[in-house]
């Protein structure tokens, strides 16, 4: 059994060790703090060579953006743009042209049941060149036309179908109205 002899009025405890450690941490921090600092300054600068060649980028870039400028300048010339519109047109013409009206009738009327009437037919072309059918077409009863529209789905050249719109008889005409979109595909 120990006994301790210490006579103090304050004893003296185990501080000694805490501040011991606390000092080694806190220069092993500083220390560490010091060579992040000393790293960031070094790295902060940026390369000669690197700052040259981002120099050279950014001439070239404000060159290109120049020259942009200069061609968008040529571009919206009022000459420029007549032919590009006269181009468009002439364009949308012969897309429009290659559509043949004997092979469109032709493909409806194979999938065109006998109690349909086909009351209105409009081709357009979309911005991706494809072919677009709008139709309003008239039907004895609701059947018929669910009949048209599923021979539409079939089909190797009818896209699915959109119907847009729907009236029923009247006393001026005794069908079913329905406008409906589909896509078509000729093949010639």
């Amino acid at each position: 059994m120990r006994v301790s002899l210490n006579l103090a009025t304050r004893p003296f405890g185990r501080s000694r060790l805490f501040w011991f450690l606390c000092s080694v941490a806190g220069a092993v921090l500083f220390s560490v703090a010091a060579w992040l600092i000393a790293a960031w300054a070094m790295n902060s600068q940026t390369p000669e060579d690197l700052a040259a060649r981002e120099e050279q980028l950014n001439r070239q870039l404000r060159n290109l953006a120049a020259e942009e400028s200069e061609l968008l300048g040529t571009l919206a010339t009022p000459d420029t743009i007549d032919v590009y519109d006269r181009s468009f047109f002439l364009n949308q013409l012969l897309v429009r042209k290659s559509v043949s009206w004997t092979k469109t009738f032709s493909d409806v009327e194979t999938v065109l049941p006998p109690r349909v009437l086909m009351m209105q037919i409009r081709p357009a072309v979309t911005d991706e060149s494809q072919v677009e059918l709008e139709m309003q077409v008239g039907a004895e009863s609701p059947a018929d036309f669910i009949e048209f529209v599923q021979a539409l789905e079939d089909s190797e050249v009818f896209g699915p179908p959109e119907v847009r719109g729907f009236n029923p008889p009247n006393d001026n005409t005794p069908y079913y109205r329905y406008v409906l979109t589909a896509g078509y595909e000729q093949r010639l």
